[in-house]
């Protein structure tokens, strides 16, 4: 079995250390067996189980775990659109169906997605995953089964499981996706997560149940996860597998838009998964002007940019389109200090004073936030910042109409912080 870091640690201690895990003569512990031989490719993604049956009426559904959606609700049952992603429940834990796109290469003895990618093409393959989440946790909280604990996980009520991963074609995945945005007939709304360096596919599977479940957005929770190599020591190989993935972001955000069904489409993508996110998007929106309005909000969490890059050539592009766009960034970002060290550039997500507007945006400092060691994955462990983004998604307001912000400077904002 392979042992990993807790994610906490391993996904994103500070990459100054990189190059002395390169030279270290210890094979890699996390490679997988014979992955130094050219993989076969991957055979044409075939529907391997019927997409789920229409949800049920709210009323009868399952009961949920209201996370923060329960300051939104406004006397609707807990859980809205998640609800309706639900596969069924057991004592303690919460069964949530996530939908993914993904071109990472299939092993299918490991009945999961790799680090290697998909070089065949069609590139994609499709799907959905089931994720069980504690209900018993705190909101952000995202607690895996540990690395070194060689007994495999089956305790729902203390960690979030992946349950089981079901591959699609992509007409099938496409059906599935609208019969869960049909539970809601006043809204079809979908969340996209792209997930940032060294992530499993499992875990961005992981992170985005638990985000469905804690922002409660009445969105139907999707991922696209690029081949992360997942490992400390793969930050050059993910450098260039967001390269590389960048076309086939563009490929499915574009089908997705044009034939899931939904109308309201929120990407929320966290460090390096930023860098394809924001290009594949704004060349989709000049390319097809037609698809803008489905297109709600952005959220860029903590991303992993070159901040000189960022701000003269893709923030313009945004500017443009008038998308609304929302950044958060922190000055107490480990990852994003050390990936300054590795590149020696500074990053858009590491806000460094003095601090200045970016036009067509709106910038969120959120240093004064609790974070945990490396200060990297706030968007979504904090409760202030769950609490940011829902109120975003479900309402729409700029950040001068939402609650718990300041404005720098007060009398006029160039740049919005938390208390």
């Amino acid at each position: 079995m392979q042992q990993r870091l807790p994610p906490a640690l391993r996904f994103c201690l500070p990459v100054v250390f990189l190059g002395m895990l390169a030279a270290c003569t210890t094979p890699e512990p996390f490679a997988l067996a014979g992955t130094s031989a050219p993989l076969p490719a991957e055979p044409a993604p075939a529907a391997t189980s019927a997409p789920p049956p229409a949800p049920a009426p709210a009323a009868a559904r399952p009961g949920s775990f209201a996370g923060l959606g329960a300051l939104f609700s406004k006397g609707k049952a807990a859980g809205g659109m998640l609800a309706g992603a639900q596969s069924g429940s057991q004592a303690g834990a919460l069964q949530v169906t996530v939908y993914y796109a993904t071109d990472r290469q299939y092993r299918a003895g490991a009945k999961t997605y790799d680090w290697q990618p998909n070089r065949t093409a069609p590139h994609l393959s499709y799907g959905s995953v089931q994720v069980s989440v504690p209900t018993q946790r705190a909101p952000g909280a995202l607690p895996l089964h540990p690395w070194y604990d060689l007994v495999p996980a089956n305790d729902a009520q203390q960690y979030v499981l992946v349950r089981q991963i079901h591959r699609w074609s992509r007409t099938s995945f496409l059906a599935a996706v609208k019969t869960s945005l049909a539970a809601d007939p006043l809204r079809r709304a979908a969340f996209i997560y792209i997930h940032g360096y060294s992530n499993t596919f499992d875990e961005a599977a992981s992170r985005t149940a638990q985000m469905a479940v804690d922002l409660d957005i009445d969105a139907v929770p999707v991922f696209y996860s690029w081949p992360s190599k997942g490992t400390l020591a793969g930050y050059a190989y993910d450098q260039n597998s967001v390269e590389w993935t960048q076309s086939h972001l563009q490929q499915f955000l574009g089908d997705f838009a044009d034939h899931s069904d939904a109308t309201d489409i929120y990407i929320i993508a966290h460090s390096m998964g930023n860098r394809p996110m924001t290009l594949a998007l704004v060349s989709l929106l000049e390319q097809r002007p037609d698809l803008l309005p489905r297109f709600k909000q952005v959220v860029l969490a903590a991303p992993d940019i070159n901040a000189d890059v960022f701000r003269e050539q893709i923030a313009p592009r945004f500017a443009i389109l008038k998308l609304p766009v929302t950044l958060y960034a922190s000055a107490n970002d480990k990852a994003m200090r050390a990936s300054y060290s590795f590149a020696s550039w500074q990053r858009i997500g590491d806000i460094r004073p003095p601090v200045s507007a970016i036009d067509g945006m709106e910038l969120i400092d959120a240093s004064s936030v609790t974070m945990n060691f490396m200060g990297h994955d706030y968007f979504a462990s904090n409760r202030m910042l769950l609490t940011d983004i829902a109120t975003l998604i479900k309402t729409g307001q700029r950040a001068k109409n939402r609650g718990g912000l300041r404005g720098v400077p007060a009398q006029a904002p160039l740049y919005w912080a938390f208390p």
